[in-house]
C-alpha cells in the first residue's frame, strides 16, 4: 500500500476513535465537547460539581450556584438527560437518567443503586457495579413530543395515554402486532418501531 494511502487510513482511524471516545454536555442547546467528563449531584438530583478537559485544559466547577444547568450529558457512549424524579411532578426533584431510546418518543431507564449521585461509568452502558445495593427510585419513563413524561410501568398511563397516542399513527397501527407489554425490552422495541414509522 502506498505511504500516502496508509497515512490517510491511519488518520481516518484516529479521527474515528477520538470521535467515539469524546464526551460532551449541552447547556441551552450549546454543546461543549470535552474528555474526562464527570459530575456529581445533590440528593435532589441537582448538579453540585462538574469537571472535564477541553482544549488540553482541565476545568472544574463546584457549588450548585456556579455549575451550569446541563440538559444532557454524553459520557463514554451513554446519553443522560435531565429528567423529573417523578413523572407526575415535572417541576420537582430531578435525576440525570439514561436515554435508552431516541427519536420522536424517548425512553428513559434507571436502576437505583448505592453511589447513584456519582455518574462516571467504567464502560459504555454500564450503570451498576457488581455487588451494589439498590437505593432510590426505579424509573422507566416515556417522554412525549410535548415534553410530558409517563411512567411506562403504570397500567393507567399505558391504557389512557400511551397506547392511544401510538395508535394515532396509521402506519404504526397497521404494522404493530404486539400486546403493548410493559416489559423493558419489549416496550423499547415498540417505541423504536413507532419512531421508525412515525418519527
Amino acid at each position: 500500500m502506498p505511504i500516502n494511502k496508509l497515512t490517510m487510513l491511519l488518520a481516518i482511524l484516529l479521527i474515528s476513535i477520538n470521535g467515539y471516545s469524546q464526551d460532551y454536555f449541552i447547556v441551552n442547546k450549546d454543546t461543549t465537547f470535552c474528555s474526562n467528563l464527570e459530575y456529581k449531584t445533590t440528593g435532589q438530583g441537582y448538579l453540585k460539581s462538574i469537571s472535564y478537559t477541553a482544549n488540553g485544559k482541565e476545568i472544574s466547577i463546584k457549588k450548585r450556584k456556579n455549575v451550569p444547568d446541563v440538559e444532557t450529558f454524553y459520557i463514554e457512549g451513554v446519553i443522560r438527560d435531565k429528567v423529573p424524579l417523578k413523572a407526575n411532578k415535572p417541576n420537582s426533584y430531578i435525576r440525570y437518567t439514561k436515554r435508552v431510546v431516541d427519536g420522536k418518543l424517548k425512553v428513559y431507564l434507571y436502576y437505583p443503586y448505592d453511589g447513584a449521585n456519582v455518574q462516571r461509568m467504567s464502560a459504555p452502558g454500564h450503570d451498576i457495579k457488581p455487588g451494589t445495593k439498590a437505593l432510590g427510585v426505579y424509573r422507566f419513563f416515556l417522554k412525549m413530543p410535548d415534553s410530558t413524561y409517563y411512567k411506562i410501568n403504570s397500567k393507567k398511563n399505558r391504557t389512557k395515554y400511551i397506547i392511544p397516542f401510538l395508535n394515532k399513527c396509521e402506519k404504526f397501527k397497521e404494522q404493530y402486532t404486539g400486546k403493548f407489554s410493559p416489559g423493558e425490552p419489549q416496550f423499547m422495541e415498540t417505541i423504536k418501531l413507532y419512531n421508525s414509522l412515525c418519527g
